[in-house]
């Protein structure tokens, strides 16, 4: 009997103190429990918990003592709960929540509190160590509030503290207290507007013009969603992935908030946000990014309860000039952003026209950026910059401006009047010097380099930069005619490879990007974008390249004849090392292949750099075919048929061996296209470079190999994935040289 008696109940029991709704749990001996006091003895899974009338609120009072508290997140239960009190209580009846009729206004006053602080106060037995009792409430309240199992109801909520209770014998008495918070969010200025901005379930941005940025530091907004709403602060509008600092708030189904470095970035600041943001009600917060430092918080008042901080590295830093939001699959999202309007500026079209216009300008300066860059390393003059940006002579002034603001920034230089040279920024983290010349100097017996890399793309040549360490490049420019580079230890040409130059080359890479031959059955034959295409013969013949100069349609067969001419290395140095590399990558199963550390290697060097040299999402990866009847339809790419094979990679960079074609008759039109890669084992099309190896092999070079990231399913020809690619074919290429 005696022993009975001892036995420990766990006794819940709701109460009120100094206004705020409380719930007191607490250990007794079944001997000190007052059975008048009991309303409902659980059962089943809930054996040992009793549910008490309410408490004495002077007895309350005698008991209350010190004890540890640690505080939940604000709306850790959702807030629809407001609504549904008395639907709650109604369905309660079977629950250990069941409480007398006489009580409900205790359990209505607990579920109208639901958006306010939460505390949780612990009480001990024995004399365990400070230690020791850190570590017990740490692991239970880790427990209680677990994403995953973390109910979304209130009466969840308190079930799963008193279940976990149960096993936590050290703990002898626990509080719930919700205490109502008076400071109530700040509201805005009051000369302001609202911008309403609607973005669907889906992670796809959308650009807020109406809202300036480029004037200011801060942001104020609320936004209503489920979960996973996303900002982004970005340098150059329409892009997300270049130059961004991107804010998820309420990632990871509501329990987490960071801030990545671009899209998709790497996340550079985290914090634990668990029920963030609501489906049903607006959260205001604010967004700074003054004095390079990205901070977020809650609330309309700036400067208040941040939860995220970055201080941004000096090559990450940038000048914000849009901004762009989105939501996840997970949900929609209403967004209200807070526009304070200036007096003198009051009428919304002259503000719409002033947005615009510098919206138009700041495409347009991207523009003239871009056209220089794609000439590198061939300079352009004022005029022709002009006519092929098409900027009206009325605006040239504005124009020139703009070439002076990227000059100054370290983008392009003049290197005489009215002439201009796309340049490499000093962002890098390795040292490269870049001198402009006229006249090559002449380079030492130590100095001549014994390999040449050839690029064609300014891309191309950064990627490739990105993997040799002590680099100086000469840059040899006239007002008139080719211009060429030539740096100390490989060399880049984009017109001619130039006799004499350089008398001690052996051997020669073409690094630089093609379009891949998909195979839309097989996956091991299959190339997809962001892979490699590493040159090798397919047959006897020891062909690497093959370009086609002309397609003939065969009478009466339905096929076509190709006139083409092949490129097959004398000296197979280059080829038995790419193969090399092929079998021991085929023969073993390591966690990470040596290009895959040079991408990512790469990734950190060229993070300053105005390209963005970040893989693009795997759903960027859009597969189509072209039927007979010349209709086109998107397909799946092919997978393995089985978990068990070794080196097959989704969404990285994966290395294909074989031929590459080049041709413009054959690499954009179907079925030529498909039909001249069946015939020459082609994996991947190049842009029409033959002239260069036709040089190489004019200038007896018998050793040279072609690597080539894969960036559309073309000839190379399409933007998006250029840079990634680039960079994966020189990551390639130091592999392979290394084994030399």
């Amino acid at each position: 009997m005696g022993t009975r008696e001892n036995t420990e109940e766990i006794v819940m029991t709701a109460v009120k103190r100094n206004g705020q709704a409380m719930m007191r749990m607490e250990r007794k001996k079944k001997k000190d429990i007052n059975l008048n006091q009991v309303h409902h003895i659980a059962g089943g899974p809930y054996k040992g918990i009793l549910v008490n009338k309410q408490a004495d609120s002077k007895y309350i009072s005698i008991c209350w003592f010190v004890g540890i508290s640690c505080y939940l997140c604000k709306n850790i239960v959702n807030t629809q709960l407001k609504t549904q009190g008395q639907e709650m209580i109604n369905n309660c009846c079977n629950s250990i929540m069941l409480v007398a009729s006489k009580h409900q206004n205790m359990i209505k006053s607990i579920l109208l509190y639901l958006q306010d602080r939460w505390t949780l106060r612990f009480w001990f037995r024995g004399q365990a160590d400070g230690v020791s009792k850190k570590k017990i409430f740490t692991d239970y309240f880790s427990e209680l509030i677990n994403p995953k199992n973390l109910p979304r109801k209130y009466v969840g909520f308190v079930k799963r503290a008193l279940v976990l209770l149960q096993s936590y014998q050290t703990v002898k008495r626990l509080e719930l207290e919700v205490e109502e918070v008076t400071d109530v969010e700040e509201d805005l200025p009051p000369i302001k507007s609202f911008v309403s901005v609607f973005t669907p379930d889906s992670y796809t941005y959308r650009f807020v013009p109406e809202v300036s940025v480029d004037n200011k530091t801060f942001l104020t907004f609320k936004i209503k969603a489920k979960c996973d709403a996303q900002i982004a602060l970005c340098a150059i509008y329409g892009s997300v992935e270049r130059k961004a600092y991107e804010i998820c708030l309420g990632a990871e189904d509501n329990s987490k908030s960071f801030i990545r470095d671009g899209s998709l970035g790497p996340v550079k600041s985290e914090a634990k946000t668990v029920n963030l943001l609501s489906e049903s009600d607006f959260h205001y917060f604010w967004l700074s990014w003054a004095n390079n430092k990205v901070e977020v918080g809650k609330g309309a008042k700036y400067g208040h309860a941040r939860f995220l901080c970055w201080d941004v590295p000096a090559n990450r830093q940038f000048k914000v000039n849009s901004m762009a939001v989105a939501t996840s699959r997970a949900t929609k999202g209403h967004w209200e952003f807070a526009e304070i309007i200036d007096e003198k500026d009051f009428h919304r079209e002259s503000k719409r026209n002033k947005i615009k216009l510098s919206l138009l300008w700041l495409a347009k300066k991207q523009k003239m950026l871009q056209i220089l860059e794609d000439a590198y390393p061939n300079n352009m003059s004022t005029d022709k910059l002009f006519k092929t940006a098409k900027v009206k002579k009325n605006d040239s002034i504005t124009a020139v401006v703009m070439l002076k603001d990227l000059e100054k920034k370290g983008l392009i230089k003049e290197v005489e009047k009215g002439i201009w040279l796309r340049m490499q920024t000093n962002e890098e983290t390795v040292k490269h010097e870049v001198l402009l010349v006229q006249d090559l100097p002449t380079l030492s017996s130590k100095e001549q380099p014994t390999i040449g890399i050839i690029t064609g793309l300014y891309q191309e040549k950064l990627a490739v930069d990105a993997m040799i360490e002590n680099k100086r490049t000469y840059v040899k420019y006239k007002t008139e005619g080719n211009r060429s580079i030539y740096p100390i230890h490989y060399f880049m040409l984009t017109d001619l490879l130039v006799a004499g130059t350089f008398n001690k080359i052996q051997h020669v890479l073409l690094v630089g990007v093609g379009g891949a031959v998909p195979h839309y059955s097989d996956y091991t034959q299959h190339v997809r974008l962001g892979d490699v295409v590493v040159s090798t013969p397919a047959d006897d013949s020891g062909a690497i390249y093959i370009y086609c100069s002309k397609v003939d349609k065969m009478p009466n067969s339905g096929g076509f004849n190709f006139s083409t001419r092949i490129f097959s290395p004398r000296e197979k140095t280059l080829i038995n090392a790419a193969n090399k590399i092929k079998k021991e990558s085929e023969s073993t199963i390591s966690p990470q292949k040596t290009w895959e550390k040079f991408i990512e290697e790469g990734k950190d060097i060229l993070r300053g750099q105005e390209s963005h040299f970040h893989r693009p999402m795997i759903k960027r990866d859009k597969l189509f075919l072209t039927k007979s009847d010349g209709s086109v339809v998107q397909v799946d790419h092919p997978r393995p048929l089985s978990y068990t094979v070794k080196n097959y990679k989704e969404g990285q960079t994966n290395i294909r061996y074989g031929v590459v074609g080049c041709g413009q008759s054959v690499a954009k039109t179907e079925p030529q296209r498909r039909e001249f890669a069946q015939l020459n084992g082609i994996k991947a099309f190049h842009q029409e470079h033959d002239f260069v190896l036709e040089s190489v092999e004019g200038n007896r070079c018998d050793s040279y190999l072609v690597i080539l990231g894969m960036c559309d399913y073309e000839d190379g020809s399409k933007k998006e994935w250029t840079c990634y690619a680039a960079l994966a074919a020189a990551a390639y290429m130091k592999s392979l040289l290394l084994t030399l």
